[in-house]
């Protein structure tokens, strides 16, 4: 039998029965990928930042939902940093600075060349550290 090549990560939206995080119950939260949470990283222009929770707005619009979800936007960014720096050296296909700073909660949860990456680049682009 041929083995169907299956993503590991699909976008999906749910209702939720519950009140979560900061989302009512009943609102539509959207998850994403790690690609697509790096696809809106990629346009963020140089010198400018985004929040999170602006990451999580785009995102959410995108999917045709109410809010995104905050659990699995900060975990999907974070592998999708962590592959970035593992397969590059010094050029990058997403500006991942640009959403984390060394006080965001997902900075001290990457490793330790993804930290220095962030802060040499925000240093050279004129943001705040």
């Amino acid at each position: 039998m041929p083995s169907k090549k299956t993503k590991l990560f699909e976008p999906k939206v749910k209702i939720l029965k519950t009140k979560f995080a900061d989302m009512s119950a009943g609102a539509k939260m959207g998850i994403g990928t790690p690609e697509m949470i790096a696809s809106l990283v990629k346009t963020v222009p140089k010198g400018t930042e985004l929040s999170l929770s602006e990451l999580r707005s785009k995102l959410a619009k995108k999917l045709k939902a109410d809010v995104a979800c905050p659990v699995t936007t900060s975990m999907f960014l974070k592998i999708a940093i962590e592959a970035e720096v593992q397969n590059r050296k010094t050029r990058f296909s997403f500006p991942f600075w640009r959403v984390v700073s060394k006080n965001s909660k997902i900075f001290k949860k990457l490793p330790l060349s993804a930290q220095a990456i962030i802060l040499n680049r925000r240093k050279n682009e004129g943001l705040g550290i």
